[in-house]
């Protein structure tokens, strides 16, 4: 039996809706027929969070979730089903496109699911392919994949960094807070 942990997001149109539609979905589509009835153990899924954008701007916030479901599917159907459900919720298919510098170019999207860790009988799978990296690749920089992630799988230890998700979200969170910094403290003198 396999696990998957994915993300979800959504910052266009009826986020919440879509987030609901997308999870309803994944859990009819992925779920086991035997894993049916022991779905506390089988489906965990996470708080919706309200995040910025990444990666580029926006006026729409997102709202993203984590997900691990049970599942008899590989990676790479599991991908294609992602993308089917993110078509079906009203975003738009494109491929990946780049900037000047190779950095990827983000933008707002009615739905969004990121497979970011994947489990066969009990063992990670590792893979870098041309259409899908297991572990996610950016998982680890990326406090609205962490956060959610770590409420329902904290302890779960990344296989390639080899650190729990707790510990990858508490260094996330020093980063962000260590690239703040004071511009100006007259302001609050007044």
């Amino acid at each position: 039996m396999n696990i998957v942990y994915l993300l979800l997001g959504s910052n266009l149109g009826e986020r919440k809706r879509y987030l609901e539609s997308a999870s309803a979905r994944l859990v009819g589509e992925l779920l086991p027929e035997c894993m049916q009835g022991k779905r506390n153990e089988a489906v965990k899924c996470s708080s919706v969070y309200e995040t910025e954008p990444w990666g580029f701007e926006s006026m729409n916030r997102f709202l993203n979730m984590a997900m691990m479901l049970y599942t008899e599917l590989e990676p790479l159907r599991v991908l294609d089903l992602c993308k089917e459900i993110e078509q079906e919720l009203g975003r738009e298919k494109h491929d990946a496109e780049y900037d000047g510098n190779g950095q990827r170019i983000y933008t707002s999207r009615t739905m969004d699911i990121d497979i970011l860790l994947f489990y066969r009988d009990g063992e990670p799978v590792v893979m870098d392919g041309k259409e899908l990296t297991i572990p996610h690749p950016r998982m680890a920089e990326r406090l609205f994949a962490l956060e959610p992630l770590a409420e329902i799988a904290g302890e779960l230890r990344h296989p390639v960094l080899k650190t729990s998700i707790r510990e990858m979200l508490d260094r996330c969170v020093v980063q962000r807070l260590q690239q703040m910094r004071i511009i100006d403290e007259n302001l609050k003198k007044r």
